[in-house]
């Protein structure tokens, strides 16, 4: 097999193994996202939780200033029905009406963290919700990333071990050219160069249909030992069989022509036409020497 052949079947087997390791890297994303989602949703949880923490702590904290608010209320009470002065008895009331003021702000303060836990703890309730759904679609996730394994392993296996054997065919300056452009092309290393129209010498690279010169056409036919590029896509160029059979016989009624008439020339006597003055002249001598004779 020569270089070409070679390179084909590498490019052949490489495809093969692209496809497999694409159906379980497509798998293993999925099944990553899941995880990163999954991860996100957990952290969103705690986040809820400690929210609902620091809630319930400020609230309770406000408890405990309506509850010292109204201990003093209670206190100044008694000293308003024990003052002894007016001005004692005024002092003691301008501090219950503040103190009253206080209280009712706390409590509304109170009702507003006490409505922000229920709606916080309806958020957590339906985040554990979504965390569970989420969790479903991780299993499954999980099990198509380990049933694609273990369906393609086996076989990516054998196929990677037949690369390198076709890769260890080609030379290490062809193989390493090979395996830039399969990355620069996600493994669409070859090109098949196409015939426009043989007998105007229109050829084109059939990846990304730029013109590719007959020079590059006619050392493909001639040989399969030339690594040549597009010059566009940088896809190393090749000739079907059937291409190259079509050119010979493009080739072939080109010559015919020629063939014809070199047949028509040995056909004459002498090199003369047959049915030239000179050549009737010759026969009729010939005629008259043997009738003498």
């Amino acid at each position: 097999m020569n270089l070409i052949e070679n390179l084909l079947t590498l490019h052949r087997v490489d495809s093969q193994v692209r496809a497999l390791r694409t159906r379980v890297t497509s798998a293993k994303v999925y099944f990553d996202a899941q995880e990163r989602q999954l991860a996100l949703l957990d952290k969103q949880k705690l986040e809820l939780e400690t929210q609902i923490k620091q809630l319930k702590a400020v609230l309770h904290g406000l408890e405990l200033d309506q509850t010292t608010a109204q201990e003093r209320v209670e206190k100044l009470r008694a000293e308003l029905n024990t003052s002894t002065n007016d001005r004692q008895y005024k002092a003691v009331l301008n501090e219950m009406k503040v103190l009253e003021n206080q209280k009712d702000d706390v409590v509304k303060r109170a009702v507003e963290e006490m409505n922000r836990v229920e709606e916080t703890q309806r958020r957590l309730e339906v985040h554990a919700a979504t965390i569970v759904e989420r969790t479903k679609v991780r299993e499954l996730a999980k099990a198509k990333l380990d049933e694609c394994m273990k369906d393609v392993g086996e076989r990516l296996a054998e196929l990677e071990s037949e690369r390198t054997r076709a890769a260890d065919l080609v030379p290490d300056r062809e193989r390493k050219v090979f395996d830039k452009v399969a990355e620069e092309t996600e493994g669409e290393a070859m090109a098949e160069v196409t015939i426009v129209d043989l007998r105007h010498r229109e050829f084109a690279c059939g990846a990304c249909n730029i013109e590719v010169p007959f020079e590059t056409y006619a050392k493909l036919s001639s040989s399969g030992n030339s690594l040549i590029q597009c010059k566009a896509c940088t896809r190393i160029l090749f000739l079907q069989e059937s291409s190259k059979a079509g050119a010979m016989s493009e080739k072939e009624k080109a010559e015919k022509p020629k063939r014809a008439k070199a047949t028509a020339a040995v056909n004459t006597s002498g090199g003369l036409e047959q049915d030239s003055p000179e050549a009737i002249a010759r026969d009729k001598a010939k005629f008259e020497k043997t009738r003498k004779l």
